[in-house]
């Protein structure tokens, strides 16, 4: 059973370039959101689980992107997040973000668990997803 969850955004100003589509790298910044809301809604809020977990976070380690359709300013955007696949100390996201029922865009990032350094400026490195983050991730319940 794959893991969903739906988030909603209003396109700004701000994410409109000169000719009033969203700028591409937005996309990216909203496949993140559809990461993170995907975790809360689980009940793993990054700022919660990164200290309890012991790591500095989930950092994107590739991610791509298929453009569709353009979005322009004030349409409201459905952000459409799924848990493809956890594997040991990685898991990838795929995404969706339409308007109504027309795709925009489809994306995914790949993503590692990675460790908190022991000690300041050490090599940053993967480690094991923890069972109960893998079952919730994988839609089962610790």
């Amino acid at each position: 059973m794959s893991v969903e969850h739906a988030t909603t955004v209003t396109v700004r100003w701000s994410d409109v370039d000169a000719a009033g589509i969203v700028f591409y790298p937005r996309f990216f910044e909203w496949y993140d959101l559809g990461s993170e809301s995907l975790f809360a809604a689980l009940g793993l809020p990054w700022p919660e689980a990164f200290p309890r977990y012991g790591i500095i976070g989930v950092p994107i380690i590739e991610s791509g992107s298929r453009f569709r359709t353009p979005a322009r300013y004030g349409d409201v955007l459905t952000i459409r997040s799924t848990v493809a696949w956890v594997k040991e100390k990685t898991f990838r996201m795929q995404h969706s973000i339409s308007v109504g029922d027309t795709l925009c865009a489809s994306g995914f990032e790949v993503r590692a668990w990675v460790a908190r350094p022991a000690t300041p400026g050490a090599p940053l490195a993967a480690r094991a997803i923890p069972d109960e983050v893998s079952r919730k991730l994988n839609g089962g319940t610790p």
